[in-house]
């Protein structure tokens, strides 16, 4: 199995993409965990979101901050 770390990453092969369409999601406060298609994934403070089949999944309050924007 590959493993991919912020520092070891493909270095040719990238294309850009955009998200299409809305995210429904909603501000929690302090720490929570989200049952994704993955497994469980820990989020200290953030926002809960759904994919577009359903599944939740956390985004960090910094990282929200950065790539959305209210509809």
């Amino acid at each position: 199995m590959q493993t991919f770390t912020r520092s070891e990453l493909p270095e040719v092969g990238w294309r850009e993409f955009r998200k299409v369409g809305t995210t429904r999601i909603v501000r929690i406060n302090g720490p929570f965990v989200t049952v994704t298609r993955e497994g469980p994934l820990h989020c200290p403070d953030g926002w809960l979101a759904l994919d577009r089949g359903g599944w939740p999944y956390p985004i960090a309050a910094d990282e929200h901050e950065l790539i959305y924007e209210a509809a």
